[in-house]
């Protein structure tokens, strides 16, 4: 008895869909009858008889397993082979030995003699080897940085998370990292979530003030792609420009209030100024950046220090250094040469003049 004209009508069926199994079992002619007789001589009952006794009573039980199922073939009648009708696995092969689930034909005949055809036929083995693909694809999720995110540095720590769904995991492969719409191809390091993810995590590096892209692919192990992960972000780098045109630097007054006026704008339109303080304390600003603030002086010299800052906390200063000076100068020490002159004379008054500042 032996097995052959194995076909199997699917190789690569996903989960849970049916396919079917085809084969023939050959067996021996019932040993006790033969044909001493012309053909002439046969009736059709006799036929029926002979046909039926050599399918029927040599093969007794043909089934087919797979992963611990147990399907019974039956015979087609119309082309001599026997058919399995089988329902996939509710899995994924991706985990099995060579990713695929192997089929097992079992065939008996009525002395108790059995034939099994595995895998590892060198002739019908291929198709005992069924690939079970999942539908389910993975997902792909950019933790950081967010959407619509304004940052202030030009080097980015970019963090992704990839997590099978399916059963049949990821193909590491496949992970695609775009930065700007380039392909990262170094750099990514991975380590593994508690729920069984793949977290990844890039530094992406001298990103110009302006807005930036990030998206991720992956695809699993039995070829289902993960919808693309997209975040944009902004970056913006340069502090305030700052210009102070009150004071004049190394101002020398006698009064005892001064204006400190100028014009703070942001360094990037995507940030705003958000404050300007002279000596810490907080400036008018109007729509146009301007501001003026009056500075109360004390006697001596005055360090004013103003400073913008903007909505990301960067910020640019500028100091200037004014005197308050409120004391008169002092004359004394006065001396004539002469108190009494000619006319047309001359005399010469010689004194000292100090400033008590």
């Amino acid at each position: 008895m032996y097995i052959n004209n194995v076909a199997t009508s699917k190789t690569r069926v996903y989960i849970s869909e049916s396919f079917s199994i085809k084969f023939d079992v050959q067996g021996v002619s019932i040993p006790w009858f033969e044909f001493p007789f012309s053909n002439e001589s046969l009736t059709e009952n006799m036929i029926q008889f002979v046909k039926g006794s050599t399918l029927m009573s040599a093969i007794k039980n043909v089934y087919v397993t797979l992963n611990g199922q147990k399907i019974v073939a039956t015979l087609n009648e119309e082309t001599g082979k026997y058919e399995a009708s089988i329902t996939a696995p509710a899995a994924s092969s991706w985990s099995q030995a060579d990713h695929v689930y192997k089929a097992v034909i079992h065939a008996e005949d009525a002395a108790g003699n059995v034939t099994e055809m595995n895998s590892d036929d060198a002739t019908y083995g291929p198709q005992l080897k069924i690939r079970v693909l999942e539908k389910t694809a993975p997902t792909a999720v950019i933790n950081s940085p967010t959407q619509d995110a304004l940052l202030g540095e030009n080097t980015q720590t970019v963090k992704f998370t990839l997590k099978d769904a399916g059963g049949s995991g990821l193909n590491m492969d496949t992970v695609v990292l775009k930065v700007d719409n380039t392909k990262i191809t170094s750099g990514i390091t991975y380590t593994d979530g508690d729920d069984g993810s793949k977290v990844g995590t890039y530094s992406a590096k001298s990103l110009t003030d302006g807005t930036h892209t990030v998206t991720v692919d992956v695809t699993d192990n039995d070829g289902n792609a993960a919808t693309t992960a997209t975040i944009t972000f902004m970056i913006s780098t340069a502090a305030p420009t700052l210009t102070v045109t009150t004071p004049a630097n190394n101002l020398i007054t006698n009064s005892t209030k001064v204006t400190v006026a100028g014009t703070a704008k942001p360094g990037t339109s995507m940030v705003t100024v958000a404050s300007v303080k002279i000596n810490g304390v907080a400036a008018t600003v109007n729509s146009d950046g301007n501001f003026s603030y009056e500075q109360t002086l004390t006697e001596g010299v005055n360090t004013i220090t103003i400073i913008a800052t903007d909505s990301l906390g960067k910020n640019t200063s500028i100091t200037r250094t004014v005197t308050l000076d409120t004391k008169k100068p002092v004359i004394s020490d006065v001396v004539a040469s002469a108190t009494t002159v000619a006319v047309g004379g001359t005399l010469k008054i010689t004194f000292k003049v100090t400033d008590p500042a």
